[in-house]
């Protein structure tokens, strides 16, 4: 339960479930604790309100980095932090530490040598578990900190390569701490290290981290790549002569770095097997095949045109690793030349799909957003549409990029224009069913980042654009009981329920006020005429477009027929002199709103007779006198002239 309020819409609700999940890990950490925190409070590192990302840094500083000791085989040691390490990978949740520790760099002074020094005592003494844990936050400081002492680094990664069945995970993170750190190494050093990492790419195996090694390789001496020429030539000339998909990806990876391009046999090779694979081939040698394919597109433009509409069909294909590799290749794609993925948008927005695989979906979500982030795609219809719905969604790998991107950093104006858009969009029937409690969460994310006039607008056009619109409908229709189409009755719900909840509602002007005060004065004045524009709009399109639909809805009764009574109630109390005022001078008007008051038991709106409303001035006791006329002379003066 206190996972599910972490995501509360009220930040008081949210703030304290955060502060009670971090309480019980402190008191009693167990693995069901932390699993508990790391569900809940840590995907909150993106949350849009700063004070709960400060919250969540600061538990993450007191249970994890405040906590850690050199290692002492003879005393014993604190396991909060191991555990919380231990969730982290246990959860994948590797991108939310390194955040945690960027915002902890800002904010205090645990990322530094320190936690190096501490860090490098732990790693190669115990077992496998624990060096994959301190690999996990040296990966996460390493681009805070430039450490000059990594001798420890290289011993772990000699006696790594020595063993037999190592876990792939300790070396790529390995290497990618040696590639953050490697310009503090000596002459020596980087040389031994060059020239072990070129004969482990010169050898036939392939244990996962081969593009690693390269651009490892590549980075200790960028002067010298002959080696990365003809290593991909020797691969080229095996990939021609033999069927093994295996050669054709080693030529694609270690072409990465060399200087000399990839044979045009090697980018016809690919393109026929992506277009036509060959019967005996399964699952992993398409998956291999796609990646390899988006290797070569890094190379050349025109292997990027050649490949990208078959690697875009893949991301159909019922074949997991085939489909998630084809996008990553097509991001990698959008990072060179934006224009070609541009034009295959309409494949990609099926990767967001609920009906798409959850891995595919992950990777979906995360590959859109980092391309979003660093401008390489714009945020347009109908992508815009598909991205903003999974705001909503159950995942958490994939709702909290979204989540991130559109809170965070998409410009309130494009929220602002596409809003309404929205509420039409999600509720039309040619498109992805979404629950009513996920339309309402999508909405009221957006509504967070809007400004008081951005909200009073949005307020009028869905007054214009969905309630006058259904009441223009229902007006055109002969028989009373035609239905309104399932999508605008939708839309209809929507709009009452965001018309009526409290992310609308405006402001209530201040009891007192310092004259003197040049901020409070300027939102009083807009306030006021925010009020002033909402109040026209409820007297001359809200109230009348409300009756319309309640006498059109009322006989067949329904959801909206009783929401159309809620916001009706809702408008006669907060507008009720604007109504009264507008009512004096529409007879048609007056009719509609005594027979809503009669069938909803309010009492009526001014006298019986309905000549002077309760806003009117009340007559004097005595009367006045009359007022002198204004003596108009029968000649006007004469100017008078200017001398100079």
């Amino acid at each position: 339960m206190l996972v599910g309020l972490c995501r509360d819409a009220s930040i008081v609700v949210r703030s304290s479930a955060i502060a009670a999940l971090g309480e019980m890990v402190g008191r009693a950490p167990s693995e069901a604790s932390l699993d508990a925190f790391l569900t809940g409070p840590m995907h909150q590192l993106s949350d849009p309100e700063t004070k709960i990302q400060e919250q969540v840094v600061t538990l993450i500083q007191q249970l994890l980095m405040a906590r850690f000791k050199k290692y002492d085989a003879h005393s014993a040691e604190d396991p909060l932090p191991w555990l919380f390490l231990a969730g982290v990978t246990r959860h994948n949740l590797r991108r939310h530490l390194q955040k945690a520790c960027t915002l902890l760099v800002k904010s205090s002074n645990y990322i530094n040598h320190r936690i190096v020094d501490i860090l490098s005592t732990h790693l190669n003494v115990k077992d496998a578990e624990r060096d994959l844990q301190c690999l996990v936050l040296l990966t996460s400081v390493a681009r805070h900190v430039v450490y000059s002492d990594i001798g420890f680094l290289l011993d772990y990664y000699y006696h790594l390569t020595e063993k037999e069945g190592y876990d792939t995970r300790l070396l790529l993170l390995l290497l990618e701490l040696l590639a953050a750190w490697c310009r503090c190494l000596k002459e020596d050093d980087r040389r031994t290290l060059r020239e072990h990492l070129v004969t482990r790419l010169a050898a036939a195996s392939d244990d996962g981290c081969r593009t690693a090694c390269a651009s490892l390789a590549a980075q200790l001496d960028p002067e010298n790549l002959q080696w990365a020429t003809e290593l991909m030539q020797i691969a080229e000339k095996r990939a021609v002569a033999g069927n093994d998909v295996g050669e054709w990806l080693r030529a694609a990876d270690v072409s990465l770095v060399a200087p000399a391009p990839p044979s045009p046999r090697l980018l016809r090779l690919f393109l026929t097997a992506l277009t036509d694979p060959p019967p005996e081939w399964g699952p992993v040698q398409l998956g291999l095949c796609a990646a390899g394919a988006g290797r070569l597109c890094l190379r050349s433009r025109e292997a990027a045109s050649a490949l990208a509409p078959a690697l875009a069909a893949l991301l159909k294909d019922d074949n997991e690793a085939a489909s998630i590799n084809a996008l990553l290749a097509l991001t990698d794609i959008c990072t060179r030349y934006s224009c070609i993925v541009e034009s295959l948008l309409e494949s990609v927005c099926e990767c967001l799909s609920s009906k798409a695989a959850p891995p595919l979906r992950r990777a979906a979500a995360r590959s859109l957003t980092r391309l979003f982030l660093a401008g390489y795609l714009r945020l347009r219809t109908p992508l815009y549409y598909r991205y903003c719905a999974l705001l909503a969604d159950e995942d958490h790998d994939v709702r909290e990029p979204a989540e991130y991107y559109v809170s965070c950093c998409l410009t309130v104006d494009a929220i602002y224009h596409h809003f309404v858009d929205c509420v039409l969009h999600y509720n039309r029937e040619d498109t992805e069913s979404i629950s009513f409690d996920s339309r309402q969460l999508i909405y009221d994310v957006m509504l967070q980042r809007m400004s008081l006039v951005q909200k009073l607008n949005v307020q009028c056009r869905l007054a214009r654009e969905v309630l006058e619109h259904a009441a223009d409908l229902c007006d055109e229709f002969t028989e009373r009981d035609h239905d309104l189409p399932r999508g605008l009755n939708d839309a209809l719900l929507d709009t009452i329920t965001l018309l009526c909840g409290p992310r609308m509602k405006l402001p209530k002007k201040p009891e007192k006020a310092g004259d003197n005060d040049l901020d409070d004065l300027q939102e009083r004045v807009t306030t006021n005429i925010v009020s002033h524009k909402m109040k026209r709009t409820v007297a001359e399109v809200l109230v009348p477009a409300v009756l319309r639909l309640y006498s059109h809805l009322r006989p067949r009764g329904g959801q909206v027929a009783a929401y159309l009574v809620r916001i009706a109630t809702d408008l006669l109390n907060d507008y009720r002199l604007e109504i009264e005022e507008l009512i004096v001078n529409d007879e048609e008007l007056v009719g509609r709103v005594q027979q809503f008051q009669e069938t909803i038991g309010l009492e009526p709106i001014g006298n019986e007779r309905n000549l002077v409303t309760t806003s009117a001035p009340p007559d004097p006791d005595t009367p006045r006198a009359r007022k002198r006329p204004h003596r108009q002379q029968a000649h006007s003066h004469r100017k008078r002239a200017l001398r100079i």
